[in-house]
């Protein structure tokens, strides 16, 4: 298993931790911060330095920030870089070692919030006009969902057969993802409150868990998982256009860094 952080610390800690409660030593960890894609692409290289195959890739980095449209210093807004560029790009770049595995899976976390980031506009997907927090977050959510179904098509017409691809959604879980959005007065009260109904960590990695090991999703691809199992994922706004004018944005994207 190889570990992702960000803070060198807390992730050498969390790494020491799931050696001596797992009894494991085929642990390893690497640290990146995904907020820079230049940094994805320096950890996919030492990842495929390493190792010469990958049999499951967790996108599970994500985070949302406050009502202030902040952007990276590669100049793009925070939430889309980490909740959507970079888990396209990190995809990506470990394609072909997922390729050399028997059976891969790609597990992208999601959000149920996809449902409530209102109507997209495809022509300001990073949002410089009308940004806040809430739909920024959502609208996010609900792009690497189309992302990872495009990455299904697109291993269809490559001919890859061995890797699937699935989305889930923890629920409101007990983590730190919000530590940046509730730094107002009013956003702490409401996330104060709205703690003690959370879920904890364990159920909220249930659904990545399941779709990372499970056997019943042998030969199975493109699914939507939570709390309970399969969902559907919302349509709303769902479009075959509208997929692939997302797809094509974020490629842009991170072009420069395959």
């Amino acid at each position: 298993m190889i570990m992702h952080g960000r803070n060198p610390e807390k992730t050498k800690s969390a790494y020491e931790e799931v050696k001596a409660e797992s009894g494991n030593e085929k642990v390893d960890y690497l640290t990146a911060d995904f907020l820079s894609l230049a940094e994805v692409k320096t950890f996919a290289d030492r990842i495929k330095q390493k190792y010469g195959y990958l049999d499951v890739l967790i996108n599970n980095a994500g985070a949302q920030f406050t009502n202030k449209r902040e952007t990276t210093v590669e100049g793009h807004e925070k939430t889309m870089v980490i909740n959507v560029f970079a888990p396209h790009l990190l995809t990506t770049l470990l394609l072909d070692l997922l390729r050399k595995s028997a059976s891969a899976r790609v597990v992208t976390v999601a959000s149920a919030a996809h449902k409530m980031g209102g109507k997209p506009d495809l022509d300001d997907i990073e949002l410089k006009e009308n940004y806040s927090m809430a739909k920024a977050y959502g609208l996010s959510k609900l792009y690497v969902i189309w992302i990872m179904r495009h990455f299904v098509s697109e291993m269809k017409k490559a001919g890859v057969n061995n890797i699937a691809f699935y989305t889930v959604h923890p629920g409101s879980a007990q983590t730190s993802l919000g530590r940046e959005s509730t730094g107002a007065l009013g956003t702490k009260i409401i996330y104060f409150l709205w703690k003690v109904m959370m879920n904890s960590v364990e159920a909220g990695a249930a659904p990545s868990i399941r779709a990372a090991v499970s056997p019943e999703l042998e030969g199975v691809t493109g699914i939507y998982y939570g709390l309970k199992g399969e969902e559907k994922p919302s349509e709303k706004y769902y479009s075959v256009e509208n997929e692939q004018k997302v797809w094509d944005y974020s490629s842009k994207v991170i072009e420069r860094y395959l």
